[in-house]
């Protein structure tokens, strides 16, 4: 009898820890197909409880691709005795669908996969919570990239008048030696000198443009080197006393945004160039492959991030400028970990700071590095 109470007792508290956590645990024999729910599992698909399953019939509950995604790492995990846990979308037998967290264990006899089972668990406000998450932080990354346009706009400005000049400078010289009957080879030149130019000024035009233009980000593989020059000529325009380096292996790709990856870049070079304030500044760019992440470094040779501010350097609000408002670098960070990286800050042992970040070089990686 005291055996009965206590397992009655400690049924009991099971089931309330279960309703609590919306979690179930199931349990599938692989010889006979036949398939065992705990209550809470019944109550997440939307079955009636106690009602007679069968795998084929479970099988239609689920989205077709996290279905698809299920079904492959099942039959890696009975083929190789292992488990697995995947976040998957149910269409439950009510209306709407549902996120479900399910972990698996295969159990072997004698070498042999005889038995499957694990945990089904409710996540659907998690899932939401981190859906609202990440429209924040594109929200936040889109304002950013607003208000740093004003600041841009007269070093633009500047920049777009030397290539604009050159084209009428060239224009006017054609003009003079048309005429001439030996001109060919002159005037073909300072037409296309003329078309360089103002391809130059497209080029920076386009590139304002994408950066101030509002989306959700498209990440795709993209070679790394392209994408840190671009940055490099939009952040140094109009800069003077400033020497750039670059250290990047040709074909090195990530799985990111380039527009805002740029983004990223620009904010550290500015922040290196702002902290030299107009003396004379070195900066470097520097990326390696460290496995499946790419790590990039902005290095310069300035005074170096103070110590009193190191700890929060990448919180909101927090500058190292009298009139900084100290949302570049947060906002650096804000994209970065939107991508799986991580960013980081020191100060080099002889005098300056370093700035770096990762990003992972394939679709697959998304876990911080």
């Amino acid at each position: 009898m005291a055996q009965e109470t206590s397992a009655a007792h400690y049924k009991k508290m099971y089931n309330r820890v279960s309703t609590l956590a919306r979690i179930g645990v199931w349990e599938c024999d692989l010889a006979t197909g036949e398939l065992a729910w705990t209550d809470m599992v019944y109550d997440i698909f939307g079955v009636r409880r106690g009602l007679t399953i069968d795998r084929e019939m479970t099988l239609q509950l689920y989205e077709p691709n996290s279905r698809c995604e299920m079904e492959r790492l099942r039959s890696e995990a009975i083929a190789n005795g292992t488990g697995f846990t995947l976040d998957i979308q149910i269409k439950p037998k009510a209306n709407g669908t549902r996120w479900v967290r399910l972990t698996a264990q295969v159990e072997q006899e004698a070498g042999k996969s005889v038995r499957i089972f694990g945990t089904k668990q409710d996540v659907t406000s998690e899932i939401d919570a981190r859906d609202k998450l990440h429209s924040l932080q594109t929200e936040l990354i889109h304002l950013s990239r607003g208000s740093a346009m004003g600041a841009m706009a007269s070093t633009i400005a500047h920049e777009l008048n030397q290539p604009l000049a050159a084209v009428s400078n060239y224009l006017s010289a054609a003009r003079r030696i048309a005429p001439r009957e030996t001109a060919g080879s002159d005037l073909d030149e300072c037409i296309e000198g003329a078309l360089d130019a103002a391809h130059r000024a497209g080029d920076i035009i386009r590139s304002v443009r994408a950066m101030s233009a509002k989306g959700d980000g498209k990440k795709t593989e993209v070679e790394l080197g392209p994408v840190l020059k671009e940055a490099t000529a939009l952040a140094t325009a109009g800069i003077e006393h400033l020497t750039m380096s670059r250290d990047v292996s040709s074909g090195l790709t990530v799985y990111a945004d380039r527009i805002q990856i740029q983004q990223v870049v620009i904010n550290l070079i500015r922040n290196a160039c702002e902290a030299a304030g107009g003396s004379a500044c070195h900066i470097g760019i520097k990326a390696w492959s460290t496995g499946s992440y790419v790590q990039i470094c902005v290095s310069d040779d300035g005074p170096g991030i103070p110590v009193d501010v190191m700890a929060e350097i990448f919180e909101a609000f927090v500058s190292t400028k009298a009139e900084g408002l100290g949302v570049g670098l947060s906002v650096s960070r804000t994209i970065v970990e939107a991508h799986g990286g991580r960013m980081t800050a020191t100060n080099l042992p002889d005098g300056g700071a370093s700035v770096c970040f990762t990003l992972p070089e394939r679709s697959g990686e998304l876990t911080p590095s």
